[in-house]
C-alpha cells in the first residue's frame, strides 16, 4: 500500500481526496497546512507528496524546494487551479501537476505514475 501526504487548504476537498485515495488502497496523511509537511516526512515515510499550489504558489514552491533538498527522490505533485500550472510546475521543481477541478480518474492516473 502506497503512502501519500496530501496537503490542501480546503478542508472539504482534502477530506474528499483522502477518502478517494483510501478507497484506492493508499495510506493517506491529510494536512491542511504546508508548515506541517517537512516534519512529517521522516515519520510517515511517504512515497509521494501532493501539494496545494494555490493561485501563485510561492509557499508551495518554497516547500517543494525544501522537500527536494532533503528528500531528492520523493516525487512532489502540484495541485492547482492556476491556469499556468502546466507551464510553471517543472520550473518550480515539481514532478507533475493536477489541474483543479479534476476528474477522480485523472487524479488516480497521475498518482499511479509514482
Amino acid at each position: 500500500m502506497k503512502k501519500v501526504i496530501v496537503q490542501d487548504a480546503d478542508c472539504d476537498l482534502l477530506e474528499t481526496i483522502t477518502i478517494v485515495l483510501q478507497e484506492g488502497e493508499y495510506t493517506v496523511l491529510p494536512l491542511l497546512l504546508c508548515k506541517d509537511i517537512i516534519s512529517q516526512i521522516p515519520i510517515f515515510n511517504p512515497q509521494l507528496v501532493v501539494l496545494d499550489f494555490r493561485l501563485y504558489g510561492e509557499e508551495c514552491t518554497h516547500l517543494c524546494k525544501l522537500i527536494k533538498k532533503d528528500f531528492p527522490d520523493l516525487p512532489v505533485i502540484a495541485m492547482s487551479c492556476n491556469s499556468n500550472i502546466e507551464n510553471e510546475y517543472q520550473d518550480a521543481g515539481f514532478d507533475n501537476f493536477i489541474i483543479k477541478p479534476f476528474d477522480i480518474e485523472h487524479l488516480l492516473d497521475v498518482l499511479l505514475q509514482y
